[in-house]
């Protein structure tokens, strides 16, 4: 593949870096030899743009198309430029896309676990893209969308000891060819059947896979150019319709013997009355009117919004986001093709960052850093704002806390897309209310507020009940909360006993007793105990050896049936 060739080259050149051409002048501008302008550069920029969208046919259309496949991309790419300019919809919807990614802000981070040179590498970078403008960078690589492929040529400078790039600069698809024995290799055009190689370090090859194919066949517009041409013959048929739509047809008569000179005054006088409704002829001619055309267009107005409905799909991946549709189209449906944007938006982004970190990023980190594996360059990106509802996860995340989940707080703010504090910075906290003091006096200074009370009994089993019903729990975990819930109530139940206990030890000692006479005052007690929280504790505890039973039970059949 044409990105192995290419990485192989790059990593080859970073081997031997004085020997790069590319870091001493651009490929385009100047001949490094001479410090001239090399002729066939010459020729690429004093060429006229071609147009073959004018007078195009389906015949013409697939022999541009058959000659981009066998080598010569000139015509194509000329053609794919008079579509995003003259069509309308093709251009609107693809600045669209390309706007879309160009708004996002862009990250650079280091590569994992970084060590001192590759934070430095990190540095640098970032130091660098504050001083690019990102977003004219972005729009350039957005014409591999319609095209198949951009490339961007790469002015190196030095900046002390470290060589750096400045603005990449976008560079017309008609200044290349392919090889004719790689389909998959870019060459420039000197006039050759080969063409020239690209430099390494010189260029930024973007390769947008929009869809799957040899380099000639990558773009969008190999499926728009049918659309467009339709279109463009529906259109017009119409306008010619509408020129003589409502004009009644003319007829007119000579006498014999008329010469061609008569005949050619006569011709002259019908086609003037069309649209002058005023004429002469000589005598004895006539001028016959016959009923006019009652056509609608309705047949080519169909086609066009065929045509419109098509494009719109190929670009954006629905109708609903720009207006085709013909009607306004139901909410959810709209909010299903928005979502299809945004999935495309996103690959945009991802394949973007990939072709900048591998011909930008990493080359810099090479050739300044040292660093050798292109795995460990810094890891630029376009921040997608892919972040969960904040009330769904304020909702979920307390109860599978409750539950005993381990979950990093790392999770939560990439999830919420909320940065963390660095250091000493201040921090949002919970307010806490001033301390009361009973009877609603003023609280002393320095008085500590006083501690929440802890929720009894009843408060824990609804905690409990309401953390099982979110979500089904493993039998692991059924277990753990009915232990522990029935702890607390078995606490409770005893420490009321124990109350009942010592409260009748102070009336036997108040009144006298010695410890002979309160020992057979506790034998006789027992029947006045409270009964009611030991049997409530027993019922729930077998009402949760029945359910943990059923629900192994369940979870036996459901993995493999039951078991003899």
């Amino acid at each position: 593949m044409i990105f192995t060739t290419w990485l192989d080259r790059l990593l080859e050149t970073l081997r031997s870096p004085g020997r790069a051409p590319a870091l001493k002048a651009t490929q385009t501008a100047v001949d490094p030899a001479t410090g001239g302008e090399r002729a066939m550069i010459g020729a690429l920029q004093r060429e006229m743009a071609q147009h073959p969208s004018q007078g195009l046919t389906p015949a013409a259309l697939y022999g541009i198309l058959q000659a981009a496949e066998e080598g010569d991309l000139l015509r194509q790419h000329a053609l794919f430029f008079d579509m995003e300019e003259k069509d309308a919809q093709i251009g609107s919807d693809l600045g669209k896309r390309k706007l879309a990614s160009a708004r996002l802000e862009w990250q650079i981070d280091p590569p994992d676990n970084p060590d001192a040179r590759e934070q430095r590498a990190t540095d640098q970078a970032i130091e660098l893209f504050r001083a690019l403008e990102v977003e004219d960078l972005i729009i350039d690589l957005g014409d591999g969308i319609g095209h198949g492929w951009v490339n961007l040529e790469l002015p190196w400078r030095r900046d002390g000891a470290l060589r750096i790039i400045d603005q990449p600069k976008w560079i017309d698809h008609t200044w290349f060819q392919l090889h004719p024995d790689h389909r998959d290799e870019l060459r420039l055009r000197d006039g050759s059947m080969n063409g020239e190689a690209l430099w390494p370090l010189g260029w930024l090859g973007h390769r947008h896979k929009a869809k799957s194919g040899y380099i000639s066949r990558l773009g969008l517009h190999r499926s728009l150019v049918w659309p467009y041409l339709f279109q463009n013959h529906a259109l017009g048929d119409l306008a010619e319709l509408l020129e003589i739509l409502g004009i009644p047809a003319r007829l007119g008569t000579y006498p014999r013997g008329a010469t061609a000179e008569e005949k050619s005054t006569l011709l002259t006088a019908v086609a003037s009355l069309g649209h002058r409704a005023a004429g002469i002829i000589p005598e004895g001619m006539a001028i016959e009117y016959l009923e006019a055309a009652d056509a609608t267009g309705d047949a080519h107005q169909r086609m066009l919004d065929w045509c419109e409905r098509a494009k719109s799909k190929v670009i954006l991946g629905g109708t609903l986001t720009t207006g085709t549709d013909g009607g306004s189209g139901a909410y959810s449906l709209g909010e299903v093709h928005e979502r299809g944007l945004a999935d495309l938006v996103a690959s945009d982004a991802r394949q973007f960052a990939a072709t900048i970190r591998r011909d930008l990023l990493f080359p810099m980190a090479r050739l300044n850093f040292g660093i050798d594996r292109p795995e460990r360059a810094p890891r630029w990106y376009l921040d997608l704002g892919e972040t969960e509802d904040y009330e769904t996860l304020s909702k979920a995340l307390p109860v599978f806390v409750d539950l005993g989940m381990k979950i990093p707080t790392w999770w939560a703010h990439e999830k919420t897309g909320i940065p963390e504090a660095e250091g000493a910075e201040p921090i949002l906290a919970k307010a806490t209310p001033a301390p009361v003091m009973p009877g609603g006096e003023e609280p002393l200074p320095g008085a500590e507020p006083a501690p929440a009370p802890a929720p009894d009994d009843a408060a824990l089993a609804l905690a409990a009940r309401a953390a099982l019903r979110v979500t089904p729990p493993r039998r692991a975990d059924y277990a753990e909360i009915q232990t522990e819930r029935l702890g607390l109530a078995a606490s409770a139940a005893i420490d009321g006993w124990v109350t009942h206990i010592r409260q009748e030890l102070d009336a036997s000692l108040d009144a006298g007793h010695d410890l002979a006479t309160f020992a057979g005052r506790l034998l006789t007690m027992y029947p006045d105990l409270p009964p009611g929280d030991l049997a409530a504790l027993l019922g729930e505890a077998m009402t949760a050896a029945d359910l943990a039973g059923r629900y192994e039970l369940e979870t036996n059949q459901g993995l493999g049936g039951s078991r003899g």
